[in-house]
């Protein structure tokens, strides 16, 4: 289980962004090695998504695909969390190492929903490469189908699907992808830090 930590044990002292309703992410971006201690960074997440988030938990995985024998391989690279004031980032090593049972056991938990996008093939791939198995997931398109009466909203991505239910002004977002090959990598984790605080929004809006 994850304890609530003090600041100064995981301290998000990555880039910190403005959104465009002026609230602030600090996020956090970690190159994963085999002797790098992610569990202080895995609780501040959770803290924050039990005072701040209705217990919910925003996350986005990443895959390298390599083909073997003519089958295709999918191995997890990355892996982001999300919630109100917090976006870490974690680039994982390859092979896993065993400081990694830490993101096993944080994906397990009872006590936060893990909420995305389009992620039924994501938890089956993770059950079925790594033996990942999260516990309680939502996948927020079904939800805010079924809320706003629209089925269609379902099959959305992030970026349609949050401009569906909350209107937000995009811009920000469309000028980094649709530059994504020139991004730097600061513009790139904005664009993940925007993605992720959408969808907790969304996922907040409909709550209400």
């Amino acid at each position: 289980m994850f304890s609530v930590i003090s600041d100064h044990m995981a301290s998000f002292d990555g880039q910190g962004f403005m959104m465009v309703d002026n609230s602030w992410i600090q996020t956090k971006a970690i190159d994963v090695g085999s002797t790098t201690d992610i569990s202080p960074y895995l609780s501040k997440i959770l803290e924050d998504s039990v005072w701040n988030g209705n217990r919910s938990i925003v996350f986005d995985v990443y895959w390298d695909v390599e083909s073997v024998n003519t089958k295709s391989e999918w191995r997890l690279c990355s892996v982001k969390f999300s919630t109100k004031n917090f976006c870490l980032f974690l680039r994982l090593p390859n092979p896993f190492s065993d400081n990694l049972k830490d993101l096993y056991r944080f994906f397990a938990s009872k006590f936060v929903t893990f909420v995305g996008v389009q992620i039924q093939e994501d938890l089956a791939l993770l059950k079925e490469n790594h033996g990942i198995v999260i516990r309680s997931s939502l996948e927020i398109g079904k939800l805010a189908a079924v809320a706003r009466g629209t089925p269609i909203v379902e099959f959305l991505g992030t970026r349609e699907l949050a401009h569906k239910i909350l209107w937000y002004d995009m811009s920000r977002l469309d000028s980094i992808q649709s530059k994504w090959d020139e991004a730097s990598s600061n513009d790139r984790l904005e664009a993940a830090a925007i993605e992720g605080w959408l969808i907790f929004n969304v996922y907040d809006q409909l709550q209400q």
